[in-house]
């Protein structure tokens, strides 16, 4: 695991498609992660440019809701879709207009 992996996500009740790994990889002994979910943007999907940054993914289009950033167990992380390693700034400013504001 390593951070800016990207995870398919299909838990039941869960409107999430992909979870983003936001965690250091400095704490990869935890059994949990830090992870970002990704929904698929509608037309009524209202987004904050920085906080909700969108991705191109298995043919449509897709935005992290950092404000719903949960920590998750490792055993939940089973299928690997990728890498988000080059949104790598926009992820970090998402978080850090999340927790600090700028």
């Amino acid at each position: 695991m390593a951070q800016f992996d990207l995870y398919e996500y299909r838990r039941s009740g869960s409107r999430a498609a992909f979870l983003v790994d936001v965690q250091s990889d400095l704490l990869d002994t935890l059994n949990t992660r830090v992870v970002i979910p990704l929904y698929p943007v509608t037309q009524d999907t209202f987004l904050v440019r920085t906080l909700n940054p969108t991705v191109e993914l298995a043919g449509g289009t897709f935005f992290l809701s950092s404000a719903e950033m949960a920590a998750i167990r490792v055993s939940e992380l089973k299928q690997l879709a990728g890498s988000l390693h080059a949104m790598r700034n926009e992820v970090i400013a998402a978080v850090d207009l999340l927790f600090t504001g700028i």
